[in-house]
């Protein structure tokens, strides 16, 4: 069991670690690239897996419910901790709701369950990617636009898989060959990216950001626990739930708390501490669910 959890995680360390590395040495900037990788290779990834790999488009909802639980369940649950404890629920709540599905989710659930988990897993971030995108902007303190959220090129791709999904349709084998191989550029990139973003971790707050990281896995699993005991998931679900609600919060809260001015430093400490972390509570959950 030990080897098969070190055969998971050292990829995404690995990769994760030469991003860093990389930044440290050369100081480079990741911002195009993620452009790139957000715009493309994600929702090639997105439409290829729920168009060519899922088996019937029910399965996505009826998983997805659970997903719902787990993301807003746990703004639930912590919302009276923030209030008793004094923080400010529009700046650390949406940090434990949305969490890093794509970023650490996706290699997770690839290399833990293969890659017909890893079609079932993007019905829960897309849970996290619509609230990302919906709520948390409201949270702290903007406003959320349709028309934002229909440009999307996740949401766009995911719109677009159903769609051929549903009528079985499909591109012809030339074109396949291409989206796989598209496809296959983003979880390797989105690691990099990763260590690259680690390097400007921010620790101003490390005591609310180790509470964070504590706090965001055990809400998460919690609510998943609560989704298992209602719904009727098969093991993997059970499994690839569990795991999703363990993640560590999503990069982007760090970028809208500075857009919307809501204590960005104190945001980024708790998703910099919580990645971190991250790399102790994310072997204890596979060591349970696997």
């Amino acid at each position: 069991m030990i080897f098969q959890i070190l055969n998971i995680i050292f990829p995404i360390v690995f990769i994760t670690l030469i991003g860093l590395l990389y930044a440290k040495n050369y100081h480079i900037s990741m911002d195009t690239t993620n452009k790139i990788n957000l715009e493309i290779f994600i929702p090639i990834l997105v439409f290829y897996s729920i168009s060519e790999k899922l088996p019937s488009i029910l399965n996505l909802g009826y998983f997805s419910l659970g997903g719902v639980m787990v993301v807003f369940g746990s703004g639930v649950i912590l919302y009276p901790i923030t209030k008793m404890m004094g923080i400010r629920p529009q700046s650390f709540l949406p940090s434990m709701m949305f969490n890093n599905s794509i970023n650490l989710g996706f290699p997770l659930a690839l290399f833990a369950f293969g890659e017909d988990a890893l079609v079932m897993f993007i019905s829960l971030s897309l849970v996290q990617i619509i609230g990302q995108f919906t709520v948390a902007p409201v949270m702290y303190g903007g406003e959320t636009k349709v028309s934002k959220i229909l440009k999307n090129p996740v949401i766009i791709a995911t719109i677009f898989g159903l769609f051929f999904n549903y009528f079985d349709m499909h591109f012809p084998q030339v074109i396949n060959i291409s989206l796989k191989m598209m496809s296959q550029v983003s979880i390797p990139l989105v690691l990099f990216a990763l260590g690259v973003r680690l390097v400007h971790v921010e620790l101003k707050y490390w005591r609310l950001g180790l509470l964070g990281a504590i706090l965001c896995p055990i809400s998460g699993i919690i609510m998943a626990l609560l989704a298992i005991y209602i719904f009727d998931y098969t093991q993997t679900q059970q499994a690839l739930i569990i795991l999703f609600g363990a993640l560590p919060p999503a990069v982007l809260n760090t970028i809208m708390a500075q857009q919307y001015k809501k204590d960005s430093v104190l945001v980024a400490s708790v998703v910099a501490i919580g990645n971190i972390f991250s790399l102790i509570s994310i072997p204890i959950v596979l060591y349970f669910v696997l």
